[in-house]
């Protein structure tokens, strides 16, 4: 079994999230986001291999397309196609589970990822999220996010 390491995961996370969008964030207790009156949009992801399991995503909707805009070099007020929003958000995941798996188990890790699913967090899964210990909480540029790993080893 490999060794889940938070610290790992957050820092891969946290370096993948600024590379690929240029949004800054550091770890936050769940209890300290502020998650009232906002709408979420998941991400989630399975993947086989050496260390098979499932990455979420969860970001306010609101800035989806900020981050869309900064995967593309576009400007996020010429984004909103929702699609296009949902793609970027799933590519964002893609990219972070990659290094995640990689950050864990080596970089000769064999897997395949599956292709990420978007939706909109309904408030049962979103207070579920907050609930689960395999959910980390996220300040990026003042925005709360979750993040969760579940493996299946």
């Amino acid at each position: 079994m490999h060794e889940l390491s938070q610290e790992t995961i957050n820092a891969t996370f946290l370096d993948v999230v600024e590379q690929l969008t240029y949004m800054f964030g550091e770890p936050v207790p769940k209890d300290d986001l502020d998650t009232e009156m906002v709408e979420f949009t998941l991400a989630r992801m399975s993947f086989i291999g050496d260390m098979p399991g499932t990455l979420s995503v969860a970001v306010p909707t609101r800035i989806t397309a900020e981050i869309a805009a900064n995967i593309l070099g576009l400007e996020a007020e010429d984004l909103s196609d929702k699609a296009m929003l949902d793609d970027a958000l799933g590519e964002m995941l893609n990219v972070v589970c990659g290094h995640v798996i990689m950050a864990l188990v080596g970089t000769e890790a064999n897997f395949k990822l599956n292709s990420p699913v978007v939706r909109v967090l309904d408030e049962t899964l979103l207070l579920e999220m907050l609930a689960d210990p395999a959910v980390v909480g996220f300040d990026l540029d003042d925005n709360p996010v979750l993040l969760g790993l579940t493996t299946e080893n």
